[in-house]
């Protein structure tokens, strides 16, 4: 159990990919656009490797000035990923991708840990997303969400330390009374290391930890997270 401030009231959590099967959702809108494109069966490693980049640069556009909603950064960052690979985006690209990310089904561990951990503590999410796009996902959950945080609402996207200081204005708390637990490194565990925010990195991934953004616990996905957060 992490030695954790008494004054601890929220604990807040990155949705896409810590809470909901992102990945999975992104990789079948791949599948799903691409096909349309080829008219043929798409290899797992094309999914895979235009996945990783529909993502990659929906994260360059997310940093860009002046602020855009989800939306629009999918919109643009779709039709730059087509480009790449020789085609033309069709509104019907865009449709299919929404489609799949408006409602993301949760990793089968969520439910019952966010319900348990409700028991102590209020629970949030802060999500680089638009108020309309997780609404359906946040439902899915299963779970009540305290507070549901969006880069829309605070017009800026993580690591922007604006959206987290909104977070705290909205959910009348300080960094100190909160920690933050999430499977993104540069969009979460940067700007905790910034900030001074305590945080829990979910390793769904098996990916390398950043040795310059090191969380206060590191587990393999939440189940651990009641042993670890809940008070003795």
């Amino acid at each position: 159990m992490l030695e954790l401030d008494s004054r601890i009231k929220v604990i807040t959590f990155d949705c896409y990919g810590t809470l909901v099967q992102w990945h999975d959702a992104f990789r079948r809108a791949a599948a799903s656009i691409l096909e349309r494109h080829l008219s043929a069966h798409a290899s797992t490693e094309s999914v895979a490797s235009f996945a990783a980049r529909l993502r990659e640069i929906a994260m360059e556009h997310q940093q860009q000035s002046p602020f855009r909603d989800y939306e629009a950064v999918l919109d643009t960052s779709l039709n730059q990923a087509l480009r790449e690979t020789g085609h033309d985006a069709t509104a019907t690209d865009l449709e299919t991708l929404v489609a799949i990310l408006r409602r993301i089904e949760p990793h089968p561990d969520v439910p019952e840990v966010l319900a348990r951990l409700r028991e102590h503590y209020r629970i949030a999410v802060i999500s680089n997303t638009s108020d309309n796009l997780i609404a359906d996902t946040i439902t899915a959950i299963g779970t009540q969400i305290d507070f549901v945080i969006t880069a829309q609402q605070a017009r800026a996207y993580k690591p922007d330390h604006a959206l987290f200081h909104h977070a705290y204005a909205a959910m009348g708390v300080t960094k100190a009374e909160t920690i933050h637990v999430a499977m993104g490194q540069f969009s979460d565990l940067k700007v905790c290391q910034e900030l001074g925010i305590r945080s829990v990195w979910i390793d769904r991934e098996g990916e390398p930890l950043d040795p310059a953004w090191q969380p206060d616990a590191v587990l393999k996905d939440l189940s651990g997270l009641p042993q670890l957060l809940m008070p003795s």
